[in-house]
């Protein structure tokens, strides 16, 4: 409210040409203050997609096209591996290599490796074909213009496989899409919801947080903790179970 009244003085200010007194250091000290005091809102998390959620958003796809295959890939190797949709979007063939287990891909640049350092993130074969994001990505492999060049394209409304990357932007839109699909609502669906689902999934199993950290490549733990760690901790300890209701 006090934000919707500042912005309301200093527009008004403006059209009259004055002066913008919100801009003025005592004013600045003031807001500094309340936001000491009221606190700021947190900032809506994406919904994390659990492992169930994430079969039914897959049983719902037809794998046996393109964009089908192309889609599934994506949102299991999101899952399995807690990469960014701009890492995803960005994964190049060459970025990708076996391992006795499952898969190595390289991280060329990420927000938590702004100088390009380059990080490694395992993937570990699925339990079951339907879910082992290896498999799903070795199926997209094979339907994808083979050679160098992005592991995700673009395909076209006639199925055609371009050589085109992909988007960040089509990360989301692929995510929100497919779960719509099946019934998932609300905005908080998004790409991170494959990131966050992986770290709440790892927590819910158990999964030491230096591990989960690992994998995620969380710079500062505290989010990591708080915004997935905390939540499961919480549910499993609340007095509210023992109230008799």
């Amino acid at each position: 409210m006090v934000s919707c009244t500042l912005a309301a003085i200093s527009h008004r200010h403006r059209v009259a040409g004055l002066d913008d007194p919100t801009a003025s250091e005592l004013v600045t000290r003031v807001r500094r203050g309340l936001r000491r005091i009221l606190g700021v809102a947190p900032r809506r998390r994406a919904r994390p997609l659990l492992v169930e959620d994430i079969r039914e958003i897959l049983a719902a796809i037809d794998r046996t096209t393109a964009i089908g295959k192309r889609d599934a890939a994506i949102i299991l190797l999101g899952f399995a591996s807690a990469m960014r949709r701009s890492e995803l979007a960005a994964l190049e063939a060459a970025d990708i290599a076996r391992a006795q287990g499952g898969l190595l891909i390289t991280v060329r640049r990420s927000k938590g490796d702004p100088h390009g350092h380059g990080q490694t993130v395992a993937i570990a074969h699925g339990r079951s074909l339907e879910t082992d994001p290896v498999e799903a990505l070795d199926a997209w492999l094979r339907t994808r213009p083979s050679g160098a060049g992005p592991v995700f394209t673009q395909v076209r409304a006639n199925g055609t496989v371009s050589s085109h990357p992909i988007k960040a932007a089509s990360v989301v839109r692929i995510v929100k899409t497919r779960a719509h699909a099946v019934g998932f609502t609300g905005d908080r669906i998004t790409a991170h919801s494959l990131r966050a689902g992986h770290a709440t999934s790892a927590a819910m199993a158990g999964v030491s947080l230096d591990r989960i950290a690992a994998q995620t490549r969380h710079r500062d733990l505290a989010i990591l903790v708080n915004s997935y760690i905390r939540p499961i901790t919480s549910m499993r300890t609340t007095s509210s179970q023992h109230l008799g209701l």
